[in-house]
């Protein structure tokens, strides 16, 4: 687990409380970190969404045991690259984000809705 870090996520620039909240020291550093997220939930989606859409042949392929070791492989280079810092945004505030912009619908029982539709 991760402990909070007093400074910038990316390049670990060490600052004073003047502002609460700040993640970044500057936005080339926010830029860095967003890309790499990006490029990490690129790679991560396709398997997501043949794990949840094609289960029997995700299963016989191993998908979530490949997915673990995916997302291993990225902790080892954040622990090598930044160690101390996450790379992730935290659950609550994924979460928030998603439900504030649209994207998550609030409350839907998504299988049963997704089935019933059938």
């Amino acid at each position: 687990m991760t402990t909070a870090h007093k400074g910038c996520l990316e390049c670990g620039k060490l600052w004073n409380d003047r502002k609460p909240g700040r993640e970044f020291c500057c936005s080339s550093c926010r830029l860095a970190f967003n890309n790499r997220r990006m490029k990490r939930g690129a790679e991560m989606y396709d398997l997501f969404r043949a794990m949840r859409r094609e289960r029997d042949q995700a299963k016989l392929l191993g998908l979530w045991a490949e997915m673990c070791r995916l997302e291993l492989r990225w902790q080892q280079e954040d622990d090598a690259q930044r160690p101390g810092r996450r790379s992730y945004m935290p659950p609550r505030k994924a979460l928030t984000n998603l439900r504030e912009t649209g994207r998550l619908p609030i409350g839907d029982v998504v299988a049963k809705s997704y089935r019933a539709g059938r």
